[in-house]
Parts: C-alpha cells; structure tokens; sequence
C-alpha cells in the first residue's frame, strides 16, 4: 500500500536536503501528500504551478513568481482558491522566487503552508520528484534473503528451514553483497521498477542456523553489504523429493514469473537436494539472467539449432 506522508513529516525529513525553511506560519502539518486514488483523475505528487492539473507539492519557480506578480491582489487569491480545489497541501518556492506576504498569509489561512528552498527551479523540481517517488511509492515486505549477484537484485524465498540464509551466506563470501535477511521491504518506485531494502536502520546482521546471529560488516567488510537494489529475479527454493521431480524446468525455453507489487517478476525455481552447489547455481542463473537482458536465450538458441540440425538431417536423407 501506499505510504503515508504528512506535511510535518516531510519538513523534518528533508529539511536539511532541501533547505528548507517555513515563509508562512507553521499551518496545515497533519495533511497528508498523497498520490491519487483509483477513482481520481490522475495527478503528479509534485510540479510547477498548473492550476489546470495541480500537484499536491507546488513548485513557485521564478517564471511562476514572476506571472504572479503580473496579477493583481484579488487576480491571486482567486487563482489560489481555484488551485486549492484541488490536491494541494503546501507551496514551495524555489531560491530566487518570491510571493507577497499577503498572499502567503491568505495561504496560511486556508491551511497551505508556504516554504521556501535554497534549492534553484530546476534542481529543487528534481530533487522533490526523486524524494517524493520514494516516500510515496507502494509498498510490501515479503520473508526471504535479497542479495546482489553480478549487479542482479535476487529475492531468494521458500518454506522456513529450506536454507535462505546459508545460500546468501555463501554468495557472500564468494563476493557478492547482502541487502536483506529475513525481512525485505519492496517500492514500486516506477511503472517497470521495484526497489528492495531492509526496513530496519542495520543490515548488518544474518541468523544462520548452527550459528545464531552473525555480523556480515565485521566478518566481511563494509562491501559486503547494499543499502537496497533493483529486484531482477527471484530464486524459489524448493526440497527435491522424489515426488516432484518432474516438475522442474528441464530445458528453461518457458519463464515462470512471480507478480509482486503488480510486476512480474523472472522466477526460477530451484531444487535443493545434498551435494547440489547452490551457490553456483544462482551465480549462473544471474549471468543467465544478464544475458537474456541483453537478448540472447540459450534454450532458443539450442531449439533452433535442433531444428537446423532436423532439416539437414531430413535434406540428405531426400537426397539420396
């Protein structure tokens, strides 16, 4: 679901990125930032002054405050009446911009704080969108590991006991980063990306089976961990039984995916069985993965090379 983010919050959390200061009085912090609901008409949580579509956040830039200014006192307050029909909960004005206090404590009275960055136009508009994206995007946590493997987000899941943790464990210490043990939040940041991360302050920390909690930035380094990633693929651990051998993917010409947030996501599904090298196997799965972004499918290729190898088996064959 999407999160939720009042006014207040937004000051106190980026306050000091963006230089921020309050020009009216402090008014209106228990609203909310909100991005559209299905039934509305759809608008951007943040953007320059439009009062045909207005955004929640509302950029004064200095061509917006110079249009302004061409108004008159009563040509301003009606506009801003238009404007806060709408989504709007607080006015931000850019370095350089400037509005008439009266305006600003028109403003104020109808519960839309008026703040000011140290930020230019185009830098704060940026800067606000990118913040915005992340605080407002759609999200859920899901059990399991999250690891980078050659620039790969993998989210490694299965039943409780499968061995999650010993597998991350081992591409660790092979080289590859840790982003998450246990619990990992995903944001669908954009239409085609979802980001994971740990929800917690640390991901410092792993419990491993036999071995209790383990610290991976004391053991390994400071490289050894990520701060979040992209997710690219999911890995599903499943036990090998002698009963549900037939259902793993011999060939890989068909791609199972798994819907997380709405996107489906690349999934395979591996069976865990003694003497198997896991490792190994999603450190393939990976490079795989990154071949097949960059357009090559090795079962395509092996399918067409069968076919050619049937037609000249079938063209000697007519031939003599």
């Amino acid at each position: 679901m999407p999160a939720n983010l009042t006014i207040g919050s937004f000051h106190k959390r980026y306050q000091k990125r963006l230089q921020l200061s309050f020009v009216s009085s402090q008014v209106g912090l228990e609203r909310e930032i909100r991005l559209p609901s299905a039934d509305e008409q759809s608008y951007e949580p943040v953007d320059y002054l439009n009062i045909i579509r207005p955004s929640s956040v509302v950029v004064i830039g200095l061509q917006e405050a110079a249009y302004l200014a061409s108004l008159t006192l009563a040509q301003q307050q009606d506009l801003f009446d238009r404007l806060f029909q709408g989504p709007v909960r607080t006015l931000i004005l850019s370095r350089d911009a400037r509005m008439d206090m009266e305006i600003v404590r028109y403003c104020a009275a109808r519960k839309v704080p008026v703040l000011h960055s140290g930020l230019e136009d185009g830098v704060l508009l940026s800067e606000l969108r990118y913040y915005l994206n992340q605080a407002l995007a759609e999200t859920t946590t899901e059990h399991g590991v999250f690891v980078e493997v050659f620039s790969i987000g993998t989210f490694i899941t299965g039943q409780s006991g499968v061995g999650k943790s010993e597998l991350a464990l081992s591409l660790v210490s092979r080289g590859h980063r840790l982003i998450a043990d246990d619990i990992i939040e995903f944001s669908r940041l954009s239409p085609s990306i979802i980001d994971g991360m740990h929800p917690g302050l640390s991901n410092d920390f792993m419990e491993v089976r036999g071995l209790g909690i383990i610290n991976i930035r004391a053991l390994f380094g400071a490289n050894a961990l990520r701060r979040n990633k992209t997710l690219r693929m999911v890995v599903n651990m499943v036990h090998f039984t002698p009963e549900n051998s037939h259902q793993f993917d011999r060939l890989g010409d068909e791609q199972p995916t798994r819907q997380i947030l709405g996107l489906e996501i690349p999934e395979l599904t591996l069976p865990v069985a003694p003497g198997r090298n896991l490792a190994v196997l999603v450190e393939t799965a990976a490079r795989n993965h990154l071949l097949k972004l960059g357009g090559y499918n090795a079962a395509e290729d092996f399918i067409e090379r069968q076919r050619r190898a049937i037609q000249a088996d079938a063209r000697q064959a007519s031939e003599s």
